[in-house]
Protein backbone atom coordinates (compact mmCIF):
# COMPACT_ATOMS: atom_id res chain seq x y z
CA UNK A 1 0.00 0.00 0.00
CA UNK A 2 1.08 3.60 -0.52
CA UNK A 3 2.43 5.23 2.91
CA UNK A 4 -0.22 7.26 4.27
CA UNK A 5 1.20 9.93 6.39
CA UNK A 6 -1.20 12.68 8.83
CA UNK A 7 -4.30 11.88 8.50
CA UNK A 8 -6.48 13.41 10.75
CA UNK A 9 -7.18 16.56 9.39
CA UNK A 10 -8.13 14.59 6.41
CA UNK A 11 -10.68 12.08 7.95
CA UNK A 12 -13.08 15.25 8.52
CA UNK A 13 -13.16 15.47 4.74
CA UNK A 14 -14.56 11.56 4.81
CA UNK A 15 -16.42 11.75 7.19
CA UNK A 16 -18.02 15.03 6.08
CA UNK A 17 -18.77 13.76 2.42
CA UNK A 18 -20.91 10.72 4.49
CA UNK A 19 -22.54 12.59 6.62
CA UNK A 20 -23.85 14.78 3.52
CA UNK A 21 -24.97 12.17 1.79
CA UNK A 22 -26.64 10.31 4.60
CA UNK A 23 -28.52 14.29 5.43
CA UNK A 24 -29.19 14.58 1.52
CA UNK A 25 -31.57 11.87 1.78
CA UNK A 26 -32.84 8.79 3.67
CA UNK A 27 -32.81 6.73 1.12
CA UNK A 28 -30.11 7.71 -0.59
CA UNK A 29 -26.95 4.73 -1.08
CA UNK A 30 -24.07 5.95 0.95
CA UNK A 31 -22.28 2.63 0.94
CA UNK A 32 -18.60 3.65 -0.18
CA UNK A 33 -18.50 1.04 -3.18
CA UNK A 34 -17.55 2.96 -6.09
CA UNK A 35 -18.08 0.26 -8.07
CA UNK A 36 -22.06 0.03 -7.40
CA UNK A 37 -23.02 3.31 -6.12
CA UNK A 38 -22.91 6.13 -8.58
CA UNK A 39 -22.79 9.00 -5.84
CA UNK A 40 -18.92 7.89 -6.10
CA UNK A 41 -18.80 7.18 -9.93
CA UNK A 42 -20.73 6.72 -12.69
CA UNK A 43 -19.90 3.91 -15.53
CA UNK A 44 -18.31 5.72 -18.75
CA UNK A 45 -20.92 5.46 -21.43
CA UNK A 46 -18.34 4.20 -24.33
CA UNK A 47 -19.58 1.59 -27.38
CA UNK A 48 -17.06 1.01 -30.23
CA UNK A 49 -18.64 1.37 -33.78
CA UNK A 50 -16.67 -1.80 -34.61
CA UNK A 51 -17.12 -4.49 -32.22
CA UNK A 52 -14.96 -7.12 -31.66
CA UNK A 53 -14.63 -10.86 -31.84
CA UNK A 54 -11.84 -11.80 -29.57
CA UNK A 55 -12.71 -12.71 -26.42
CA UNK A 56 -10.32 -11.87 -23.72
CA UNK A 57 -8.92 -13.33 -20.29
CA UNK A 58 -8.71 -10.22 -17.54
CA UNK A 59 -5.67 -11.46 -14.81
CA UNK A 60 -6.40 -10.34 -11.28
CA UNK A 61 -5.74 -6.53 -10.88
CA UNK A 62 -1.54 -6.24 -10.08
CA UNK A 63 -1.59 -3.72 -7.21
CA UNK A 64 1.96 -1.59 -7.10
CA UNK A 65 1.00 1.63 -5.33
CA UNK A 66 3.58 0.32 -2.48
CA UNK A 67 6.44 1.42 -3.80
CA UNK A 68 5.29 5.34 -4.13
CA UNK A 69 6.80 7.63 -1.47
CA UNK A 70 4.07 10.93 -1.15
CA UNK A 71 5.55 14.03 -0.31
CA UNK A 72 4.53 15.04 3.32
CA UNK A 73 4.66 18.81 3.03
CA UNK A 74 4.58 21.58 -0.07
CA UNK A 75 5.94 24.96 0.48
CA UNK A 76 5.85 24.32 3.45
CA UNK A 77 2.40 23.48 4.39
CA UNK A 78 1.12 20.08 4.81
CA UNK A 79 -0.08 17.60 2.77
CA UNK A 80 -2.38 14.89 4.33
CA UNK A 81 -3.88 11.72 2.24
CA UNK A 82 -6.50 9.24 3.14
CA UNK A 83 -6.15 5.43 2.79
CA UNK A 84 -8.32 2.49 1.20
CA UNK A 85 -10.09 2.01 5.14
CA UNK A 86 -12.95 4.48 3.90
CA UNK A 87 -13.94 1.80 1.35
CA UNK A 88 -16.24 -0.78 2.16
CA UNK A 89 -14.51 -3.40 -0.26
CA UNK A 90 -10.91 -3.37 -1.67
CA UNK A 91 -9.97 -0.78 -4.12
CA UNK A 92 -8.50 -3.41 -6.19
CA UNK A 93 -11.82 -5.29 -5.91
CA UNK A 94 -14.43 -2.65 -6.71
CA UNK A 95 -11.58 -1.76 -9.68
CA UNK A 96 -11.75 -4.81 -11.22
CA UNK A 97 -15.30 -4.92 -11.60
CA UNK A 98 -15.57 -1.51 -12.62
CA UNK A 99 -12.83 -2.43 -15.71
CA UNK A 100 -14.63 -5.74 -16.83
CA UNK A 101 -17.85 -3.94 -17.03
CA UNK A 102 -16.76 -1.28 -18.97
CA UNK A 103 -14.82 -4.06 -21.60
CA UNK A 104 -17.98 -5.95 -21.65
CA UNK A 105 -20.48 -2.39 -22.30
CA UNK A 106 -18.12 -1.16 -24.58
CA UNK A 107 -18.30 -4.10 -26.91
CA UNK A 108 -14.66 -3.94 -27.70
CA UNK A 109 -14.84 -7.96 -26.97
CA UNK A 110 -17.83 -9.86 -27.21
CA UNK A 111 -16.90 -10.84 -23.72
CA UNK A 112 -14.88 -11.36 -20.67
CA UNK A 113 -14.39 -15.47 -20.11
CA UNK A 114 -12.98 -16.69 -16.82
CA UNK A 115 -10.30 -18.41 -18.55
CA UNK A 116 -8.36 -18.18 -21.32
CA UNK A 117 -7.96 -20.36 -24.40
CA UNK A 118 -4.91 -20.08 -27.29
CA UNK A 119 -7.25 -17.80 -29.70
CA UNK A 120 -8.42 -15.58 -26.36
CA UNK A 121 -6.20 -12.30 -25.48
CA UNK A 122 -5.47 -11.55 -22.56
CA UNK A 123 -5.20 -8.96 -20.50
CA UNK A 124 -3.27 -7.82 -17.74
CA UNK A 125 -4.07 -4.68 -15.60
CA UNK A 126 -2.02 -2.93 -13.14
CA UNK A 127 -3.03 -0.25 -10.59
CA UNK A 128 -0.16 2.52 -10.73
CA UNK A 129 -1.75 4.75 -8.36
CA UNK A 130 -4.87 5.55 -6.76
CA UNK A 131 -4.51 8.77 -4.40
CA UNK A 132 -6.54 11.11 -2.84
CA UNK A 133 -5.75 13.91 -0.35
CA UNK A 134 -5.71 17.62 0.35
CA UNK A 135 -2.91 20.40 0.76
CA UNK A 136 -3.21 22.95 2.79
CA UNK A 137 -2.18 27.09 1.88
CA UNK A 138 -3.13 30.32 3.92
CA UNK A 139 -6.28 30.29 1.71
CA UNK A 140 -7.47 27.41 2.31
CA UNK A 141 -7.59 23.87 1.81
CA UNK A 142 -7.47 22.07 -1.87
CA UNK A 143 -8.54 18.75 -2.46
CA UNK A 144 -7.14 16.43 -4.97
CA UNK A 145 -6.98 12.98 -6.67
CA UNK A 146 -5.20 10.50 -8.94
CA UNK A 147 -5.69 7.23 -10.64
CA UNK A 148 -3.41 5.37 -13.10
CA UNK A 149 -3.60 2.23 -14.53
CA UNK A 150 -1.83 0.01 -17.10
CA UNK A 151 -3.06 -2.16 -19.65
CA UNK A 152 -1.07 -4.85 -21.19
CA UNK A 153 -2.68 -7.09 -23.71
CA UNK A 154 -1.35 -10.16 -25.12
CA UNK A 155 -2.68 -11.83 -28.83
CA UNK A 156 -3.26 -15.67 -28.98
CA UNK A 157 -0.58 -17.70 -28.47
CA UNK A 158 1.10 -19.75 -31.45
CA UNK A 159 2.61 -23.18 -31.68
CA UNK A 160 4.84 -23.42 -29.28
CA UNK A 161 2.24 -21.65 -26.68
CA UNK A 162 4.00 -18.11 -26.93
CA UNK A 163 2.17 -14.84 -27.12
CA UNK A 164 3.12 -11.77 -28.58
CA UNK A 165 2.99 -8.20 -26.67
CA UNK A 166 0.18 -6.18 -28.87
CA UNK A 167 -0.45 -3.34 -25.94
CA UNK A 168 1.54 -2.01 -23.00
CA UNK A 169 0.61 1.65 -22.01
CA UNK A 170 -0.24 3.66 -19.22
CA UNK A 171 -3.45 5.87 -18.63
CA UNK A 172 -4.48 8.04 -15.85
CA UNK A 173 -6.27 11.31 -14.64
CA UNK A 174 -5.31 13.93 -11.99
CA UNK A 175 -8.16 16.02 -10.32
CA UNK A 176 -7.72 18.97 -7.80
CA UNK A 177 -10.55 21.64 -6.36
CA UNK A 178 -9.58 25.30 -6.09
CA UNK A 179 -8.10 26.35 -2.95
CA UNK A 180 -10.80 26.60 -0.34
CA UNK A 181 -11.83 27.10 3.26
CA UNK A 182 -14.12 23.99 2.50
CA UNK A 183 -12.98 22.21 -0.38
CA UNK A 184 -15.18 19.79 -2.57
CA UNK A 185 -14.72 16.05 -1.40
CA UNK A 186 -11.84 14.49 -2.83
CA UNK A 187 -14.30 11.15 -3.26
CA UNK A 188 -16.06 12.70 -5.60
CA UNK A 189 -12.91 14.07 -7.44
CA UNK A 190 -11.70 10.24 -7.52
CA UNK A 191 -14.49 9.30 -9.24
CA UNK A 192 -14.47 11.59 -11.72
CA UNK A 193 -10.31 10.68 -11.83
CA UNK A 194 -11.49 6.68 -12.39
CA UNK A 195 -14.00 7.86 -15.40
CA UNK A 196 -11.59 9.83 -17.34
CA UNK A 197 -9.02 6.89 -17.01
CA UNK A 198 -10.98 4.52 -17.97
CA UNK A 199 -12.33 6.39 -21.09
CA UNK A 200 -8.45 7.03 -22.26
CA UNK A 201 -8.28 3.01 -22.02
CA UNK A 202 -11.11 2.41 -23.79
CA UNK A 203 -10.32 4.55 -26.50
CA UNK A 204 -6.75 3.28 -26.55
CA UNK A 205 -7.92 -0.44 -26.58
CA UNK A 206 -10.29 0.79 -29.54
CA UNK A 207 -7.90 2.83 -31.21
CA UNK A 208 -5.20 -0.58 -31.08
CA UNK A 209 -7.66 -3.24 -32.76
CA UNK A 210 -6.71 -5.92 -30.11
CA UNK A 211 -10.00 -6.97 -30.11
CA UNK A 212 -10.80 -7.15 -33.87
CA UNK A 213 -9.58 -10.21 -35.96
CA UNK A 214 -9.95 -8.92 -39.22
CA UNK A 215 -8.16 -5.62 -39.07
CA UNK A 216 -4.14 -5.21 -38.14
CA UNK A 217 -3.58 -4.69 -34.80
CA UNK A 218 -1.59 -1.39 -33.94
CA UNK A 219 1.24 -2.01 -31.00
CA UNK A 220 1.65 0.72 -28.96
CA UNK A 221 4.62 -0.65 -25.85
CA UNK A 222 4.87 1.92 -22.82
CA UNK A 223 8.60 1.32 -22.81
CA UNK A 224 9.14 3.20 -26.53
CA UNK A 225 9.07 7.08 -25.72
CA UNK A 226 7.52 7.93 -29.01
CA UNK A 227 4.71 5.35 -28.34
CA UNK A 228 5.67 3.96 -32.30
CA UNK A 229 2.99 2.29 -33.82
CA UNK A 230 3.62 -1.00 -35.87
CA UNK A 231 2.13 -3.14 -38.34
CA UNK A 232 0.50 -6.95 -37.06
CA UNK A 233 2.86 -7.85 -39.70
CA UNK A 234 6.25 -6.39 -37.94
CA UNK A 235 4.98 -8.19 -34.76
CA UNK A 236 3.71 -11.47 -35.95
CA UNK A 237 0.42 -10.62 -34.98
CA UNK A 238 -2.27 -12.29 -36.95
Amino acid sequence: MTRIPQMAPFRALALGFVALATASCGTLNYTADFSNNELFFVDVPFRTKAPGDRHVFVTPLKDERGGTVLPLHERGFPISYGNDDFWERPVTAMFTEVLERHLTNSELFPAVTPQATAKDLILKPTLVSFTVGSKEAISGSATFAEVGLRIQVLGPADETGARPLWHDCAYGNRQMSEFQVKPVSPYRLIGRAIQLTMSKALAGLDGSNVGRSQVPVEVVLINDPKKKSNTAEASGAR
